[in-house]
């Protein structure tokens, strides 16, 4: 891996983690005095990061995390609802056997998490990752997979900028369930109706979690 893409991953993983909140200014002097990179790979990396929604580039003035309005991110997520799902319905036509029991394994490790314990939700978020990607492997379509998951890294920092996943985790697991037999019974259209259904239970939580931050 190449010291852009390391810096990338990295501000990836700070902006999904919340590590900078909305409208914060991102220094290429700080990060360089942090990371030991010089400053060709930390714009690299802001370049990409701005082209993909993160954060926004002021000519003569810096970088600074987006800080987007209540109707820009309900666009979000009516666009990561409707990607999801047409990998839903597709992975309920093409998924095989094999791929369906690893679903159910590792729904079986999510449901598995005390979800009245905060503490666990950075480990529902990872397993509930690896659980869309399954559904993404099962549809077959890595042009669409490739982009929704530029969309789950968007909606991961939508979600801990309004106050993480162990508000919502509890109902959102379970609703896998019911995705899961909707593919399992190759019923395309229910498993599309059941994951627009579940991105926008999440993007409500969101959406509220946002409003009471502002109200903080």
């Amino acid at each position: 891996m190449n010291k852009k893409d390391e810096i990338y991953d990295l501000l990836v993983e700070r902006l999904v983690d919340a590590h900078y909140s909305f409208g914060q200014k991102l220094s290429v002097k700080e990060l360089a005095g942090d990371t030991g990179a010089s400053r060709q790979p930390i714009m690299a990396a802001l370049n990409r990061l701005s082209s993909e929604g993160f954060v926004r580039i002021i000519p003569q003035v810096g970088c600074e995390v987006v800080k987007p309005d209540r109707n820009e991110i309900a666009d979000f997520y009516l666009m990561f609802e409707r990607l999801e799902g047409l990998l839903a319905e597709l992975a309920a036509a093409r998924r095989t056997d094999g791929q369906l029991r690893a679903l159910r394994a590792l729904q079986g490790r999510i449901l598995a998490i005390d979800f009245a314990d905060a503490e666990n939700a950075h480990e529902y978020g990872e397993l509930n990752r690896a659980f869309h990607q399954l559904i993404h492997d099962m549809a077959q379509s890595p042009f669409v997979d490739e982009r929704q998951n530029s969309n789950f890294n968007m909606s991961d920092f939508f979600i801990n900028q309004a106050g993480g996943f162990d508000h919502f985790m509890a109902d959102a697991a379970r609703e896998h369930d019911d995705i899961i037999e909707a593919i399992a019974s190759k019923s395309p259209a229910r498993a599309r109706a059941l994951a627009e259904s579940h991105i926008a239970a999440v993007a409500s939580s969101v959406l509220a979690g946002m409003r009471v931050s502002k109200a903080a």
